[in-house]
């Protein structure tokens, strides 16, 4: 294990046997303890817990209590039930904060990658012990191709975290990781799209994406490219 893979062990891991909420703490702590970290379009999604205490905006540290129009976003009907702060209205990341947003963004994708790994654990079981045409569904061909094209995008994806160069294009990270998960959730079928199933981590994990992500131009703007 690389010391890049060993920093981003806690959120991968929850997320993948723990569930996205569990593994969206761990980063909190690990990133921004006590504070809301602001996505590029001044919106935030946090565990309960972790965004009513917070004081402060990361990055950048401004005090929440010296904002004002910063306004609470009832959840999308999948995780409505969850324990989850969504607000709008917050200083996104700008300028010299591009570079420590930069730590958040490897860190949900470490995040994300654990939450498809977590996917394919689940096909992988669900399949093992199901037979179609007279043999395992496992060894037709249809299925293998499939698990193999997320499997690719997996590794593809955690090759360009544990990459120590900071060109990396993290955007690129995630949208290859949106892509996993994609492929995967028909192969479970109907249980793939339940709200209760894996479709819901699945679509919380792409919710983070939608908060988090920004367009190659806005983190360019600042000089660095990523």
């Amino acid at each position: 294990m690389t010391t890049a893979t060993a920093g981003w062990t806690r959120p991968y891991d929850t997320a993948r046997s723990g569930g996205v909420e569990a593994a969206l703490t761990a980063l909190y702590d690990q990133v921004a303890a006590g504070s809301l970290v602001a996505g590029p379009a001044g919106q935030a999604l946090a565990p309960g817990a972790v965004g009513r205490a917070a004081d402060r905006v990361w990055p950048g540290g401004t005090p929440l209590r010296q904002l004002a129009g910063v306004t609470a976003v009832t959840l999308p009907a999948p995780v409505r039930d969850a324990d989850l702060l969504a607000v709008r209205g917050l200083p996104g990341p700008d300028g010299s904060g591009w570079e420590p947003y930069r730590t958040w963004l490897l860190g949900l994708a470490w995040l994300r990658l654990g939450s498809s790994a977590g996917l394919l654990d689940r096909a992988r079981s669900q399949l093992a012990g199901r037979r179609a045409a007279g043999g395992p569904l496992l060894r037709q061909q249809l299925v293998q191709a499939t698990l193999a094209e997320a499997v690719t995008d997996q590794l593809t994806v955690r090759a360009l975290l544990t990459d120590p160069d900071p060109a990396v294009d993290l955007v690129q990270a995630h949208h290859q990781l949106t892509a996993s998960d994609h492929v995967l959730l028909p192969v479970l079928g109907a249980a793939g799209y339940t709200e209760d199933g894996p479709g819901r981590a699945v679509y919380l994990s792409h919710l983070l994406a939608d908060v988090y992500l920004p367009a190659r131009h806005e983190v360019r703007r600042s000089g660095v490219r990523r």
